[in-house]
């Protein structure tokens, strides 16, 4: 799980967030109800293009590059069963893939939260061990967002292991070279492959743990 940062309000929301709020908790105070077709609104092409954009088309969770094989789901780090006036909330809506999004469903501890990849220091309570993801510092919080995602469930792991081989082919010619100018190439291809690939949280720190050892 990396750290994101929330890319501009999606015009559909600017126009039309203030207003689908306000109604949709209008008829919730009056009888208790959450009406869900009008709660569905926030599914529009431009809000699902902005949050694909702004994750890298990955889970904001386990980093799964989610439009490979599913279109991802619009998802809501504060559940909207819960809050519902937060059903539109632009800081709430992020993208997560189908496993993620079912081993979340509507879980909410006020006493242990969920990291929240916009908001918090993800490596102050998560780090990874290969394909391995734990808590760290006996960070409570760490250790229920793994626990409860599964974010080492089996095929994670096995996913995880093979880019990190891929990484591994790199880092040893990092290691190897002796050229100034091309060790920096290929550092750039580096920085550049975990940028951008599935899992760049292990991916990272498998690098910072294995660069320049012989």
């Amino acid at each position: 799980m990396i750290e994101l940062k929330k890319t501009t309000k999606p015009q559909s929301l600017i126009n039309n967030g203030d207003n689908w709020t306000n109604d949709l908790m209008t008829e919730y105070y009056n009888t208790g109800i959450v009406n869900k077709s009008k709660q569905n609104k926030y599914n529009k092409p431009d809000i699902k293009q902005a949050i694909i954009s702004e994750t890298k088309e990955k889970c904001a969770y386990c980093e799964s590059k989610v439009t490979h094989i599913y279109p991802g789901d619009i998802e809501h780090i504060i559940p909207k069963a819960i809050y519902p006036r937060l059903t539109f909330n632009w800081n709430n809506l992020t993208l997560g893939c189908f496993w993620c999004n079912n081993k979340k469903r509507d879980f909410l501890s006020k006493e242990c939260m969920l990291l929240n990849p916009y908001r918090d220091k993800t490596n102050e309570h998560l780090r990874a061990f290969g394909p391995i993801i734990l808590h760290i510092n006996s960070s409570k919080r760490g250790e229920i967002t793994w626990r409860k995602l599964e974010l080492n469930r089996p095929e994670l792991r096995d996913k995880r292991l093979e880019k990190i081989e891929e990484l591994q082919t790199l880092i040893d010619k990092f290691n190897a070279e002796d050229i100034i100018a091309l060790k920096t190439l290929i550092e750039n291809e580096i920085l550049d492959f975990i940028n951008r690939s599935e899992f760049s949280f292990s991916l990272k720190q498998f690098y910072d743990d294995n660069k320049n050892v012989a």
